[in-house]
């Protein structure tokens, strides 16, 4: 069943919708180390509404920027033409996985791109809090569970199977998967991301957030983040997937990794850290409505 499923994924371009050429150009950018404004720009300007969604995410309280943001230049100015062309991508990224007219879907999509809107969120804070590089943090906690709309999309019946023993055995939806399928939604989203070229950052974060001892060396510190990230989006109200197990935050693997490097992790006070995302509720809701364009 594995390789049948690899394949299917392998071959996703035959399922899914074509990913827009702005998404196509977005993700070349990604992968050049420099990358021109004049390029992004023209990129951009292909898709109007691209643009307005850029302006009023740099202009939320997601950046706190102390001044209004009124033009892609001043954009590039405050938050680095890296940053901005991480931002387009994670703005064209809910239409590109768009769900076709026809056939069912057990997924919640809204409730998808909540967890995945705050696992992004939650996932820069931290990197502020530890002082890492928090460019392409957000887009990649947005994309982090991509490998879930794959299974609801093209493994419906399999998907529906394993909601369904997830919620009655109380089970962790990853190994609810790997019962029923014998493969994740890690790893599967992994693969989409290589089959869209993506940077290798975004498919180790996809492929390896909930087993972080599997990335590289290079990323497993971002792995680690957006890890903990998602761990915590689910503790405060966040959550996606119907897994409703416990945890104990202190005592995952990336919270571990993390804190070896990062000594003041030991002595953060992560219950109050929760506490405090309410104050980005209302960030996440509009951040949220902006990927679904509601």
């Amino acid at each position: 069943m594995i390789d049948s499923i690899r394949q299917k994924v392998e071959g996703i371009r035959d399922f899914l919708p074509p990913i827009p050429l702005v998404m196509n150009e977005l993700v070349q950018l990604l992968n050049q180390d420099d990358v021109d404004f004049k390029a992004l720009a023209d990129v951009i300007s292909k898709d109007p509404s691209m643009t307005m969604n850029v302006l009023r995410i740099a202009n939320s309280a997601f950046y706190g920027l102390p001044n209004r943001v009124n033009s892609l230049d001043h954009a590039v100015a405050m938050l680095g033409i890296k940053e901005l062309t991480s931002l387009c991508m994670s703005c064209g990224a809910a239409s590109a996985l768009a769900p076709s007219k026809k056939g069912q879907k057990t997924m919640d999509l809204r409730s998808f791109w909540r967890h995945s809107v705050a696992t992004g969120v939650i996932a820069r804070m931290f990197a502020v809090e530890f002082g890492l590089p928090t460019s392409n943090l957000y887009l990649g906690g947005l994309m982090h569970d991509v490998g879930m709309v794959v299974l609801d999309r093209f493994f419906h019946p399999l998907y529906t199977k394993i909601v369904e023993v997830t919620f009655k055995e109380n089970m962790p939806v990853i190994d609810a998967e790997t019962r029923v399928l014998g493969e994740t939604h890690a790893k599967i989203g992994g693969w989409l991301m290589e089959k869209w070229k993506l940077p290798p950052l975004f498919c180790e974060i996809a492929s390896f957030h909930h087993s972080i001892e599997e990335s590289s060396g290079e990323h497993r510190m971002i792995v680690s983040v957006v890890s903990l990230a998602n761990q915590v989006s689910r503790l405060t109200g966040f959550g996606f997937g119907g897994d409703e197990t416990g945890m104990v935050i202190s005592e995952s693997s990336a919270f571990q990794f993390i804190a070896k490097a990062h000594p003041n992790l030991e002595n953060m006070d992560v219950a109050k850290f929760v506490m405090d995302l309410d104050r980005a509720d209302g960030e996440i809701s509009e951040l949220e409505r902006m990927m679904t364009n509601e």
